[in-house]
């Protein structure tokens, strides 16, 4: 009979680990194993980095500007790098090694810049180690080139711009509109001015900065090998292989099933009865397995402490049932009711040394049948010199794997389990 839904305890899990174990190694394994072939079937990868020094260069050259360095936006450098001009010039200069498109380069092309700095970090991840050092310079090449080149066809447009103020004011000073002195004199003045502009810039600085660290020709790939995805693939199958474990549902779970199962929640001994035609047969040969001395000594009386859930139908209880069995074998047995046994007598210390005492030459059966708690239970198995699991293979699996997990982390032993057929009702009781 399936009992009420009970908690999920600690030895619940430690137990459902135990008899899953194999669907963790599972997969757990098959976790490893995509992660190593995931190492083969990924292409790798090399990544080479070139360094470049920015040179600050001004829209205007000829700007006054107290900092020139204030004139370089890192992260507007950055995106130049990156940019589909670069990646289009890159490709250009890598074409006659490396069949790569814009597109291609640019997206392995990545960079960064220390902080207060003026220096950027070209990344560039290849197919091939040479590749990644090749692809890295090129990308740096075409970066400089096209600052270069706008910054010259800037100061193109300035000179042309003045050259052509100044050709005005040439024409200006033949016109008579300008044929004073005090105009000339202006005239003269201006055209100085831009003489001396058209100079300056001339001998502008077109530099616009310089590789201070070329690739070096990366010896491994950037890539994770077989033994970091496989280990990675290890520990995901591990993280996915314990919930389900954990939590697995089987048909089996709700009844115990047979000897195997009921075996496999301990190492006691299980008693089979399940084929024997007479419940009352199993009952003598569990009494006789306990090895119960006909007469006790001195030592104190031999309390056996037995569980079983309950089976509506039955007229006896396991415990009267094993008083029966034991009193066919003439030895004596006394049944104790432990649903009389509260919670409240067991704090106190039942039993008590003077109740011992006075079950000298007898031994003492206690039926926890219709005690509910687990925790009575236990208690009562601490108190115990043997302990017996009866038990039917309709009954719940789950709460017996609980209280044996409970009586295992308090040091009791099982000391016999006896499995009984489902339909007890249909089996003639011997008395």
């Amino acid at each position: 009979m399936a009992s009420a839904q009970q908690p999920v305890q600690l030895t619940d899990l430690v137990g459902s680990l135990k008899r899953h174990w194999s669907v963790v190694a599972a997969v757990a394994i098959v976790g490893l194993i995509l992660g190593v072939l995931a190492s083969f079937a990924i292409p790798p990868t090399y990544d080479a980095t070139t360094t470049v020094s920015v040179n600050p260069m001004d829209a205007d050259p000829l700007s006054s500007g107290a900092d020139a360095s204030k004139s370089v936006s890192m992260a507007t450098e950055a995106g130049i790098v990156t940019s589909s001009k670069v990646a289009k010039a890159a490709a250009a200069l890598l074409r006659t090694t490396y069949d790569l498109s814009t597109e291609q380069v640019r997206s392995a092309t990545s960079t960064d810049s220390p902080e207060g700095s003026l220096i950027l970090r070209i990344h560039f991840s290849g197919d091939t180690a040479k590749q990644a050092a090749a692809g890295a310079d090129a990308v740096a090449e075409a970066y400089l080139t096209l600052r270069r080149d706008e910054a010259a066809g800037q100061v193109d447009r300035l000179v042309k711009a003045a050259n052509t103020q100044l050709r005005k004011i040439r024409i200006d000073s033949n016109t008579d509109a300008y044929a004073s002195r005090l105009a000339q004199q202006s005239l003269r003045i201006q055209a100085d001015a831009l003489g001396e502009r058209i100079a300056q810039m001339s001998s502008f600085d077109l530099v616009p900065g310089q590789v201070v660290g070329v690739a070096d020709v990366p010896s491994s790939p950037s890539s994770p090998g077989p033994v970091p995805l496989g280990a990675a693939g290890l520990f995901l199958g591990l993280l996915v292989g314990i919930p389900i474990a954990l939590f697995r549902k089987e048909e089996e779970d709700s009844e115990i099933g047979g000897v195997d199962r009921l075996h496999a929640l301990g190492d006691q001994i299980v008693l089979d009865g399940t084929k024997d035609s007479n419940r009352a047969d199993t009952w003598d040969i569990a009494a006789f397995m306990l090895k119960i001395p006909t007469t006790i000594g001195a030592d104190g009386p031999f309390i056996i402490m037995v569980d079983a859930e309950d089976d509506n139908g039955r007229s006896l209880t396991p415990g009267e049932e094993l008083v029966d069995a034991l009193a066919r074998r003439g030895r004596a047995a006394r049944f104790v009711d432990a649903g009389a046994i509260n919670e409240g007598k067991i704090s106190r210390g039942w039993p008590t040394e003077k109740k011992r005492q006075s079950w000298a030459g007898e031994i003492v059966v206690i039926d926890t049948t219709r005690m509910t708690s687990d925790a009575n239970k236990v208690a009562l198995a601490t108190r115990s010199d043997s302990v017996l699991l009866a038990r039917a293979t309709t009954d719940d699996a789950a709460a017996l794997r609980r209280l044996a997990g409970l009586l295992s982390s308090k040091g009791v032993d099982i000391a016999l389990a006896a499995l009984f057929p489902p339909r007890t009702e249909m089996l003639a009781l011997s008395r």
